[in-house]
């Protein structure tokens, strides 16, 4: 393109270079650009042909793929078709000029870069290139090559460089996002676990009193008489309800349970037996199990139920069309992406990862987030209670563990556990069995519900043992002021009006460091077993008590002293 003469003075002279950088950050547009991994390629848009040809052999020289196009209208086809990375653009053409292509572009100027090289402009032309969104600005003639290579250069790293941010902002903006959702549904599901928890301890009072006369009714009566059997069908009932209560305290990890080496592989092995002789012949039960994997630290009970739970779920996926349950369990020696289990600063071994997958009707995407939620169920009122699963995630997360599942409507459901692996032994122990122990100690009985005290106060006098009883916590810790040498043993509730169990038991301790202490509760959200035993309290069981498990703690904690 021929140069004018210039007699403005304002104006850039012939041979100097002019070079202004757009500095206000860009916005990445959902326009995306072609990116490769070989040769750039550049869209030059001139009305010279001299102007192209020499710029593109020098261009080529350089290493670049180059497109070229005599004005504006012809250049945006290119652009349209071609993609290129880089656009070097005269101002001064006709049927389309160099504003017009910038307008035209509007956003996709924000990755897009696009160099002005032109020899018809000023400083203001310059300034409204740059405001309406070019990279750079050139004047022609550029004596130098290694000018425009540096800008182009310039320009193609700082597009790469607002490619790269917008990536990791949309990275940052789902991780927030992720992390925001996890964090609001925890506190969901602490909320929910102490409401339930509070509510478990009214329920486990009020069984404590209906198992125990229970079991003192049908103790009067002849095993074979209709009073007995009925009495039989109360405590029928009161332990399914006591059963409910213990998975809702799982849901909510505010349990107590007795953890130890457990091979998972060995409960395992017994579950699927069972599965195979109760499933229906129509669901196919497959099992990948490493014989070789180390233990956890659990309760047995706690790995049974979890491992039941989720296979009667699978059954019940499966039950209208049959299909496949796998049940695999394998050792990892590191943690799979995605998964935070909670190590609690415990030596590993690894971790196990625990998968039950059918091939049922699946989970609706819009259910998936909610699976875990307490009380929520897609199955019919009469079979199901929504705690399963809940229970499930209660019991992992108090392991230190972590689960997710997969699912989508109509392809089944894959539910992974990661559990921390330990490399102790594992030890067997035997259920109790015998006569109940008895004694003739003095016992200090203390708990809100009069009718537990009474029953309680029934029960170990039954057992030989003289009993004084209390439900106002003040008064009994007055009686035992009075005579603290007269009392062998202390059993106490932990929420109570007036002075609860922990600041009785402390009062009590204060004047006899070796009293023995037995903590009784139905849930209590300020003191747990450990925290007990590191008071002093000999022992912390949990309401409802069977009389068996009564007896046995009161003689094991008085012959212990």
């Amino acid at each position: 393109m021929p140069q004018p003469a210039r007699t403005d003075m304002s104006l850039p002279m012939p041979g100097i270079q002019v070079c202004v950088s757009q500095d206000k950050p860009l916005k990445a547009t959902d326009r995306d650009m072609t990116e490769s991994d070989g040769t750039k390629k550049i869209l030059l848009i001139d009305d010279d042909l001299l102007m192209r040809k020499s710029a593109t052999k020098l261009l080529k020289d350089l290493g670049y793929d180059v497109v070229s196009a005599g004005n504006g209208r012809e250049g945006m086809e290119k652009y349209r078709r071609e993609r290129p990375d880089l656009m070097l653009l005269d101002l001064r053409m006709p049927v389309m000029d160099g504003f017009e292509v910038l307008a035209e572009l509007g956003t996709d100027l924000e990755k897009f870069p696009v160099i002005i090289v032109s020899g018809a402009g000023g400083i203001n032309d310059a300034l409204k290139t740059l405001q309406l969104g070019a990279s750079d600005y050139l004047v022609k003639p550029i004596l130098d090559v290694s000018v425009l290579e540096h800008a182009i250069n310039r320009a193609l790293e700082r597009i790469d460089l607002i490619r790269e941010n917008k990536r990791y902002q949309h990275y940052l903006e789902e991780e927030i996002k992720k992390r925001t959702e996890e964090l609001h549904h925890s506190q969901k599901m602490e909320a929910i676990g102490t409401l339930a928890g509070g509510i478990a301890h009214d329920f486990n009072n009020i069984l404590a009193i209906i198992n125990g006369y229970a079991q003192m009714a049908q103790a009067e009566l002849p095993a074979e008489s209709q009073p007995s059997q009925d009495l039989d069908k109360v405590l029928q009932a009161a332990n399914r309800a006591t059963e409910l209560v213990r998975q809702i305290l799982t849901f909510s990890r505010q349990d107590d349970h007795e953890s130890k080496p457990v091979y998972i592989q060995f409960i395992l092995k017994e579950i699927l037996k069972l599965l195979k002789a109760s499933f229906p012949a129509t669901i196919v039960i497959r099992d990948w199990v490493d014989a070789e994997c180390p233990p956890v630290l659990a309760d047995p009970g706690r790995i049974h139920q979890v491992l039941m739970n989720l296979c009667t779920n699978a059954r019940y996926a499966m039950r209208e069309s049959g299909g496949e349950l796998t049940v695999s369990l394998s050792h990892l020696q590191s943690l799979p992406s995605g998964y935070r289990p909670r190590d609690g600063g415990r030596n590993i071994a690894g971790y196990l990862l625990l998968r039950v997958k059918d091939t049922g009707h699946g989970i609706d995407r819009d259910n998936l987030d909610r699976v875990f939620e307490p009380f929520f169920t897609t199955k019919p009122l009469s079979e199901g209670t929504g705690l399963g699963l809940s229970v499930v995630h209660g019991i992992v997360k108090s392991l230190g563990g972590d689960i997710w599942v997969s699912s989508e409507k109509g392809k089944g459901a894959d539910f992974q556990i990661i559990l921390p692996a330990l490399t102790e032994e594992a030890a067997a122990t035997l259920p109790p069995t015998g006569p109940l122990p008895r004694g003739e100690e003095q016992i200090l009985v203390i708990d809100d519900e009069s009718e537990l005290v009474a029953w309680l106060k029934r029960c170990l006098h039954e057992l030989g043992y003289q009993v004084t009883a209390h439900s106002d916590s003040r008064a009994a810790l007055e009686a035992f002021q009075a005579a603290p040498d007269s009392f062998d043993l202390i059993i106490t509730d932990m929420t109570m009006p007036g002075l609860t169990g922990k600041e009785l038991a402390r009062e009590i301790l204060a004047l006899r460091p070796k009293m023995p202490v037995i903590m009784c509760t139905g849930f209590s959200e300020n003191l747990d077993r450990k925290q007990a035993l590191a008071l002093g309290i000999r022992e912390y069981i949990m309401k409802p008590v069977v009389r068996r498990e009564l007896a046995e703690i009161v003689r094991k904690v008085l012959d212990h002293g």
